[in-house]
Parts: C-alpha cells; structure tokens; sequence
C-alpha cells in the first residue's frame, strides 16, 4: 500500500514519540515507585520515634503510666496501622492492642496484605514490629512493641497519590502524541508542498511546457536544491527548445538561399534567358560548393558531438602550434588594416593537435571577421597549475548580453545578416567547444557590446 510522505512523517513522529513516552513511563514509575517506597519507609520510622516520644512526654506529664492513656493512644494509632504493646520497667504489660481487640487487628492486616497485592501483585509482606526502651532522664521506664505491615505498606491516601501520578503521566504522554502529530503534520506539510510544486513542474515539463517557475523557498537544503534543479532544467528545456526552432529556420535558411540561387539561374538558362556562359556557371559553382562546406561542416559537427570523436593525442609545443597559425593568418590582418599579436611562452601540452589547430583557427578567423580596420586582436598563451590557458580577444564590435548566452549553439549568429558576405555557417564555435569538451577542458566568452571580445580556453596540460 503506497503511502505519502506526509502520512509516514506524521506517523513516524507519533511512533517515535509513543515509543519514547512509553519507555518513560515505565522508568518514571520505577523511579517513582522506588523513591516513594524509600519515603514511605522513612516516614515509618518517623511515626515511630514520634510515638516514642509521646509515650515518654505522656509518662513525664502524669508522673508514670495512665492505663486509659495509653489505650488512647493505642487506638489511635491503630487507626494509622500501628500496633502497640507498651511495658514498664519491670516487663509487666501495661496495654496490647491485640489483647484489646484481636479482631480489629487481624482485619487490618488482612486489609493491608490485600492492598498491597491490589498495588503489587507478588508483593512478599508481614506484620513486622519493632521495639523501643522507653526512658525519662537516664532512668529506663519501659518498652514499647511498635506493629505494622511491613516491610512497608501503602495507605489509601499512598495509593491515591500513585494512582493520580499514573493519570498524569497518561494525560501527559496523551498531549505530546497530539502534538507530534501536528507537529508532523505541521513539518510534513512544508516538506510536501515544494515537492507537490515540483511534481507539477515535472509533469508540464513532460508535457513540453517550460515556461512555469517553482517561486516558494525551502529552508531545507535538499528541498532548496530540488526546487532549484527543476527550474534549472525548465529554464534549459526552454533554451533548446528556442534554439531547436531557431535552429530549423537557421538550417532552412543556409539550404533555401544557395538552391533559390541554383534554381533561378538553371530556370533562365533552359528557357534561354541567360546563356550558360562562363561567369553564371562559376556562380552556380560557388553557390554548389558552399553548400558542398554547409553539409560537410554538419556531419563534422556531428561527429564531434558524438560521443565517439577520436583523439590522437601527443605531445606538442602549444606555443609553436600559435606562432604557426598567426604567422599564416598576417597577410589577411595585414589586408584587413588589423593588428594581430601573440604572447607565449613554450608549453608542451598532451593533445590531438589537428583539432586544437582547429579551434584556435575558428576562434582567430571569428575574431578577425569582427574587428574593423585599425582594431587589434591579441593571443596569450598562459601556463595555470594543471592547464593551459589561451586566450583570444578582440577590440571588435563585441556581443550583446542577451546573444552571450547562445554564442556557441550552432548556427547562431549575432548578426545573421553578416552570413553570406563573411561566409559564415555559424557552426564554428559550436565545433570549437565540441573539439575542447572531447579534451577536458573548458571555453568560455567574455564580452562588452561595442568594446570587444575575449575567449578564453582551458586544455589539461597532460
């Protein structure tokens, strides 16, 4: 039977708490009951030497034993449980209640013997008596024979109060289920909500809709954490799903223009428009191999997204493969009016050589394609604890805030119109990030609309 969280919470806590005020219960009573009996014998023995000393005072203040006295006495201890058998100084008995009243006497102990099996039940118990020297100054006066229940009783009044102890642990151990049911109702219900939120992001999610935000905060780090992670993944599903639709149109685009192209041209040719001179037909093979490189850049793609991208690592100077490459990048910059400068030091890295050419090719050619004439764009080379660092940057026209995000997703292009003069695809930065992710390492773009551009990558020096 499947429960919800909040059902088990609440019924954990009641659980836990009945477990726990049970086995308090139960050591609250031994406690108590062993500290009452210890009073109750203690207070025994007070009862005893107070009846002592009433004896003596009585003898005192009458100038020697009074039969009706001590019969006062006597039975008025007999209504506390005591039975008295006082003697002179020579032994002769001067009162017994058992002599006074057998009967009494006999049903009291029998009263008592059952009280105490009521109580506890087992309870091993007897008339048990003590005896006291009576004395008056340093002269001895007699004895008394002190009787009672023992080795200790408990009165009506004894059982009252354990019985009230008893009610109160109950009512108490009642209160606290109660409250640890609201109070696992009370947490269960702040620990549901977020969840319940996030079960109906996850089911809108899965229904393609990613537009909704879990708003509510959690002062649970787990509960925080889960909240956050599935706004996280809506906020990214939403992203693809903008570049997936953006990138259908982009992939619609790059086809229509270079077909537009061949059709129209080939239409004016059969119906005799247009000869099929030199110049159209070199048009029409520009236009065949761009496509040709637009197909070819995919499938590269492609294969670099794969999980199956084949690295031939080796060791290699990274600052000879800079030096290389700017020097066959000079005579564009040079044409260009750009100024193109390199600062390395030698770094021997363990790569697939070709492709890190390869990203820093895509990266030097985009900065160069958007820095105007009298720009610089500068290469460093930098040596991290377990990386290196090259950085590429630009005082070009830079990237606006809200482009960042989506810079190296294929076929963006900050400026979709720049497309068919630079010749840009708008899938090399998707293959440089491809190429540096295969490595380890890391890409990353730094940007300020109107200022210029840095990237920086990060490749495991070994």
């Amino acid at each position: 039977m499947k429960l919800s969280l909040g059902v088990k919470l609440t019924a954990s806590f009641l659980v836990v708490t009945s477990f726990w005020f049970a086995a308090f219960g139960v050591l609250a009573n031994l406690v108590l009951e062993r500290q009452f009996r210890k009073y109750v014998i203690e207070d025994q023995e007070r009862k005893n030497g107070e009846l002592v000393n009433l004896l003596q005072s009585r003898y005192k203040s009458l100038s020697g034993w009074n039969e009706s006295d001590l019969e006062s006495i006597g039975v008025s201890m007999l209504s506390e449980g005591l039975i008295l058998r006082v003697r002179d100084a020579k032994g002769n008995m001067l009162w017994d209640a058992m002599a006074h009243n057998m009967g009494f006497c006999t049903a009291m102990l029998e009263d008592m013997a059952k009280n105490m099996q009521r109580i506890r039940p087992g309870f091993k118990g007897g008339y048990t008596e003590r005896s006291y020297t009576l004395s008056s100054g340093n002269a001895v006066i007699g004895s008394v024979d002190i009787g009672f229940y023992g080795p200790y009783y408990y009165s009506d009044s004894d059982v009252r109060y354990l019985r009230a102890l008893n009610v109160l642990l109950v009512w108490t151990a009642a209160a606290c289920a109660l409250f640890a049911m609201l109070l696992g109702a009370g947490m269960a219900r702040r620990l549901t909500t977020p969840i319940g939120h996030v079960i109906k992001a996850a089911k809108k999610i899965a229904k393609g809709e990613y537009a909704d935000r879990i708003r509510e905060k959690s002062g649970t780090v787990e509960i925080s954490e889960l909240t956050g992670s599935i706004n996280l993944l809506a906020e990214s599903l939403e992203r693809q799903e903008i570049i997936r639709k953006r990138l259908t149109g982009d992939i619609a685009h790059e086809l229509r223009t270079p077909l537009a192209t061949l059709q129209s041209h080939l239409e004016a040719m059969i119906d005799g428009v247009w000869e099929p001179d030199k110049e159209r037909l070199a048009s029409l093979h520009e236009e065949t191999l761009r496509l040709n490189k637009l197909t070819y850049d995919l499938e590269k793609l492609a294969r670099y997204d794969s999980e199956k991208m084949i690295l031939e690592k080796k060791g290699f100077d990274l600052a000879q493969l800079i030096k290389r490459i700017v020097t066959n990048f000079q005579s564009v910059f040079l044409a260009d009016g750009i100024s193109l400068k390199y600062f390395t030091e030698p770094l021997e890295i363990t790569a697939d050589e070709d492709k890190i050419s390869q990203v820093l090719v895509n990266l030097i050619a985009n900065a160069q394609k958007f820095t105007g004439r009298g720009g610089e764009v500068k290469i460093t080379l930098t040596k991290k604890e377990e990386t290196a660092e090259v950085s590429v940057s630009d005082t070009g026209q830079g990237i606006s805030e809200k482009d960042l995000p989506y810079i190296f997703e294929r076929f963006y292009r900050a400026d979709p119109s720049r497309s068919r003069t630079t010749g840009r695809s708008g899938i090399g930065l998707a293959i440089a990030k491809a190429i540096v992710l295969a490595h380890k390492g890391s890409i990353t773009v730094k940007s300020e609309e109107g200022r210029g551009t840095v990237f920086t990558v990060e490749l495991p020096i070994k």
